[in-house]
């Protein structure tokens, strides 16, 4: 956990007008050009002590906001192996026209996931996160009900697949963000709380997996009956149990504009943070090109169609892979962070990702795909980002950037990826299949952008880019 850095002012009109900067701000041009605030400027600008009751209070919250992300995920990934059979079954057997509906559809789920990642963040500092939480479970009540009324309307279960997706995203990743880094403030360590989310998360690949395939012997609407039905417990969960994070002290005044909801306002990262902000935003955000959604539809395909897997037998390795994942989180990639810092963390897991996808779909082997999977455990689905997230995250609020706004810009960044990846991924397995090619070769691809391209960016940062200088500090504070 990186030490408190100080607030450093934003360029606003206010700034543009002559007035006066905030008390203890640091200009942000300073770090553009790589000058990181001294030792002395952190000891001065420290934030108040917590009290023992309020880094409890937050640590409850949370431990509820994991159990949020256990029934997000459990919608999202509910229909992991029903809906690219549905599309499959709409698009009457044609597995290349399958493919490109499915990588299609989630590109079109990234680019309108910008605009209300951008809007939902930037309003979610002045009205508090609740109201973000409940968007995705709501939605999918009615989403889920439809599909199960209407499954052989291609049209209707495109567009609810990206609804769902669009909705489901932003409770799940720019709120749960915006109110970790919310808690952050007081005082649980921002990086063991993501690495809890990763852990909730593996948890309900566990879970999930059965019950959707007992609801594919009846049906695959029973499938969307089913998720209507989870998003009914959520909504009634987020409502009676889940707190709010943000109080309204803490809450920014502002009005939503066309500037403000930009869905490109990004760009303010790269235009007016640090370098090192902006360095440590796009290494995290290509890392996302391995997260599991954007693989998900190619991966399932390839089990299915190429390794021949039965649905139980993708329901075992989905469970099998979910308790492996679960384990990794909570053992393996904690201890992994307790011997490397961020800088050699991330390098070790940026290497293993990178020889797992390189060689799992060289041919079509099951025993190859498993034993690609051993090596990929430590940084699988994001957890080889967390330490540099979090980095980031503490950087961006020092810098002046709201904590909804950033979290929905990196989100959003997030969100192109989202739509690039799967296009890209489905058109190159779409290409492979049509020339009699191994189609198992887009996994290769994913893994340079996903891993060998972050950690080429890696090798061009600093120590005191990536804060290795303060964990250093920090461990020879508490040595002594």
């Amino acid at each position: 956990q990186v030490g408190p850095l100080p607030r450093i002012a934003a360029r606003s009109p206010r700034r543009e007008r002559g007035e006066p900067l905030r008390p203890g701000a640091v200009d942000r041009r300073r770090l553009r050009t790589g000058e990181m605030p001294t030792a002395q400027s952190k000891e001065a600008s420290r934030a108040p002590a917590v009290s023992d009751e309020e880094r409890r209070a937050a640590e409850r919250c949370a431990n509820l906001l994991c159990v949020s992300t256990l029934l997000s995920l459990s919608q999202h990934i509910i229909a992991v192996q029903t809906e690219p059979r549905l599309v499959l079954e709409l698009c009457k057997g044609n597995g290349a026209d399958a493919a490109r509906l499915l990588g299609n559809t989630s590109g079109l789920v990234g680019l309108l996931s910008m605009v209300l990642n951008q809007a939902g963040g930037k309003l979610s500092d002045s009205v508090g996160r609740k109201a973000g939480f409940m968007v995705g479970p709501t939605m999918n009540m009615f989403l889920g009900y439809l599909v199960y009324k209407h499954t052989s309307n291609k049209l209707l279960v495109t567009v609810c697949r990206v609804l769902r997706l669009i909705c489901t995203t932003f409770s799940n990743t720019v709120m749960i963000d915006a109110a970790m880094a919310d808690l952050h403030a007081k005082g649980i360590s921002l990086e063991k709380a993501k690495a809890k989310v990763m852990l909730w998360a593996g948890a309900s690949m566990l879970i999930t997996p059965f019950l959707e395939t007992v609801l594919l012997r009846r049906g695959m609407r029973y499938v969307y009956l089913a998720l209507s039905g989870l998003a009914v417990t959520h909504t009634i969960f987020n409502l009676s149990v889940l707190p709010e994070t943000l109080p309204p002290e803490q809450r920014r005044r502002g009005t939503l504009t066309l500037e403000t909801i930009n869905p490109f306002g990004f760009v303010r990262v790269f235009a007016e943070g640090s370098r090192a902000l902006w360095q440590l935003t796009l290494l995290t955000t290509f890392q996302m090109f391995l997260e599991g959604k954007n693989v998900s539809d190619i991966a399932q395909t390839w089990v299915r169609e190429d390794l021949k897997w039965t649905m139980s037998g993708i329901r075992n390795f989905v469970v099998i892979y979910g308790i492996l994942t679960t384990l990794a989180a909570s053992h393996m990639a904690p201890w992994l962070r307790s011997q490397f810092n961020a800088k050699d963390f991330t390098t070790l897991t940026n290497g293993l990702n990178a020889f797992g996808f390189l060689i799992r779909g060289l041919k079509a082997s099951t025993p190859l795909w498993l034993f690609a999977l051993i090596p990929m455990l430590p940084g699988v689905n994001g957890t080889c980002a967390i330490p540099l997230k979090s980095r980031a995250t503490t950087l961006a609020d020092a810098e002046g950037f709201g904590k909804g706004e950033y979290s929905a810009w990196s989100n959003n960044l997030r969100a192109v990826v989202g739509a690039a990846a799967p296009m890209l991924y489905g058109q190159i397995w779409a290409g492979l299949k049509v020339r009699g090619l191994n189609p198992g070769y887009t996994f290769a691809f994913a893994g340079v952008v996903g891993a060998i391209i972050p950690q080429a960016m890696l090798w061009m940062m600093t120590d005191r880019d990536l804060g290795v200088d303060d964990e250093r500090d920090s461990k020879n504070a508490k040595a002594k």
